[in-house]
């Protein structure tokens, strides 16, 4: 369950992450939501790069 939600969360808009991590009172789903986040970027990123590299 928790990597379904992961994995759907990296597929969203990444300023939407951010806003709601930054946006969010509780500091441990803050913590979440930037990890979340954090991941997401570096999906995209490592896939950019990858797609650049063909």
């Amino acid at each position: 369950m928790i990597n379904e939600n992961v994995f759907e969360a990296a597929n969203t808009n990444l300023q939407v992450l951010i806003n709601n991590a930054l946006n969010e009172k509780n500091t441990d789903k803050k913590k979440v939501l930037h990890a979340i986040y954090t991941y997401a970027l570096d999906k995209n990123r490592t896939s950019y790069l990858n797609t650049k590299n063909l």
